[in-house]
This record gives structure tokens, sequence and C-alpha cells, in this order.
């Protein structure tokens, strides 16, 4: 099954205007933490997805390609939370 690239970088942009209008709303605070969330959650999948690999001629990767690329970004961001919550007790000096 092959994606186009094109409408993973145009959910990253429509998520980042979703969190946009959820951080400007003057409603209520709730709102606005989880605009934050995916606001940065929208820049990340639109920055990232420019190193998504073009397979085809026409700008397009397979959904495998997709899997691969989104469980490497989940294991690193993984690997620094868990050596930052390991180093922090040797950081932290009371």
């Amino acid at each position: 099954m092959k994606i186009s690239i094109g409408k993973v970088e145009k959910l990253g942009i429509i998520l980042s205007l979703i969190g946009l209008i959820l951080v400007f709303q003057p409603f209520t605070p709730s709102l606005y933490t989880y605009g934050y969330y995916i606001l940065a959650l929208g820049a990340v999948i639109f920055t990232l997805s420019g190193y998504l690999p073009r397979r085809t001629e026409d700008g397009r990767t397979y959904l495998k390609d997709l899997l691969k690329w989104i469980a490497i970004i989940a294991f690193t961001i993984l690997l620094v939370v868990g050596i930052s919550i390991l180093l922090t007790p040797y950081f932290v000096v009371r």
C-alpha cells in the first residue's frame, strides 16, 4: 500500500493549526493544554515527514516504510526519556 508523503505533511499542518486554535481560545485552560500537545505533535509530524523516503516517482512511500519511521522515532524518544530518568538522580544535588 502506497501513502502520499504530501498527505502526511498536510496532516502535520492541520494538526498544527488545530493546536494553534486551541492554544489561542479564551474559554478553558484545559483546552490550552491539549492544544499545546496537538501543536507539538503536528510540528513533529510535519518536520519529520520530510525525512520519509520517496520510493516512487510521484513522491509516495510504502506503509512499511511509514511504520518503520514511526517505530524508530518512538524508540528514540523512549530511549532519551529512559536515559534521562536514570541519570536524573545523579545530577540533582541537594
